[in-house]
C-alpha cells in the first residue's frame, strides 16, 4: 500500500473528482456586467480567487449566479479542511462542496478552497469519498499522472519514498524530474514544491551527518550546491580517514589482511604503507 487507508487503482473510473474553483472560459458569467468590473471578475473567475481589495462586490456576486446556472452538471467543488507537509510524507484532510447557490470563489492569498468559502457560497459539504489524481509538473508545464487513489471519508496520506519506488518500477520520471506534484485534478486539492521540498530535506540532511548520523560522502553527491556541501565533504573526508586508521590498526593486529585493505580504500595515504605490508607475502 502507498497509503495509509487508501487503495491504489489504476485510474479514476466511477465517480468523478470535485472541481476546483477556475472557470477556462468566464464570458458567459460576466455579460451585461459594465467595465471595468467585467474584466475583473472575469479575471477572479478564471484565477478561481478574489482579488485583494473589496471592489465591484454586486457584480462579482451577480457573475457567481450565473457561471453556477451557466454549468451543464452538479457541480461538486472540492475543499481542503486540513493540509500538513513533513520531509516524509503530504496529509490533506478533503470535503466536497455541492448544492450551492453561487460559484464559491477562493479567498485572496489562497491556494484551495476551503470550509470557509464554501459556506459563503452556500454549498452544503460532506467529507470527501472518491477518487482523486497525483499527477507531476515538470518544469515545461508538462504533465504526468503519478498515480490515481481512492480517497476514503477525506483522508489522505501520501508517503513520498514509496511514491519514489512506485515511480520507479512503472518506469515513470523521479520526483526530482518534476517542480511541483499536483493533488486532484486541476490541482484542486492543492500542489506541493517540490523545490522547496528537496531544500528542506537537504537541509535535514545537513543537519544529520553533520550530528554524526547518515554517510557524509553521500551528501556531497546528493546536494553538491549546498551552502553547508564543502563543511560536509570535510567531514565525509575527515570521517574516511579516521576508517583508514582503524583499517590501518587492523592490518597491523594481523585482524584485516594488506589485500582487503588495499581493496576497500581505493585511495588513501596509508595504500604504501600497507602495500609494503602486503609484498613480503606474495
Amino acid at each position: 500500500m502507498l497509503f495509509a487507508g487508501l487503495l491504489l487503482v489504476g485510474g479514476a473510473a466511477g465517480a468523478r473528482e470535485p472541481r476546483s474553483s477556475g472557470v477556462r472560459d468566464p464570458r458567459a458569467a460576466v455579460q451585461g456586467l459594465a467595465s471595468p468590473c467585467s474584466e475583473q471578475v472575469a479575471g477572479e473567475l478564471e484565477r478561481g480567487t478574489i482579488d485583494a481589495g473589496v471592489r465591484c462586490e454586486s457584480e462579482r456576486r451577480l457573475a457567481q449566479h450565473q457561471q453556477l446556472r451557466a454549468a451543464r452538471s452538479l457541480v461538486g467543488f472540492g475543499l481542503v479542511e486540513r493540509a500538513k507537509v513533513s520531509l516524509a510524507e503530504v496529509s490533506l484532510l478533503l470535503s466536497e462542496g455541492r448544492g450551492c447557490k453561487r460559484w464559491p470563489l477562493r479567498l485572496p492569498q489562497r491556494a484551495t478552497l476551503g470550509l470557509f468559502e464554501a459556506k459563503a457560497a452556500g454549498c452544503w459539504i460532506r467529507r470527501y469519498t472518491g477518487p482523486l489524481t497525483v499527477a507531476g509538473v515538470r518544469p515545461d508545464g508538462s504533465r504526468v499522472t503519478a498515480l490515481a487513489v481512492q480517497v476514503v471519508e477525506g483522508h489522505l496520506e501520501l508517503d513520498l519514498a514509496r511514491l519514489e519506488v512506485s515511480l520507479d518500477r512503472r518506469g515513470l520520471p523521479d520526483l526530482d524530474a518534476f517542480v511541483r506534484l499536483e493533488f486532484g485534478a486541476e490541482g484542486w486539492a492543492g500542489s506541493l514544491d517540490m523545490a522547496a521540498q528537496r531544500a528542506r530535506l537537504a537541509d535535514a540532511h545537513a543537519a544529520a551527518v553533520q550530528q554524526g548520523r547518515g554517510v557524509p560522502a553521500l551528501f556531497g553527491v546528493r546536494h553538491p550546491l549546498h551552502p553547508e556541501a564543502d563543511n560536509v565533504r570535510t567531514l565525509a573526508l575527515t570521517c574516511s580517514l579516521r576508517r583508514q586508521e582503524a583499517d590501518l590498526g587492523a592490518v597491523q593486529r594481523g585482524e584485516l589482511t594488506p589485500r582487503r585493505f588495499l581493496e576497500r580504500h581505493a585511495w588513501s595515504p596509508y595504500r604504501q604503507v600497507v602495500a609494503a605490508m602486503e609484498a613480503p607475502r606474495e
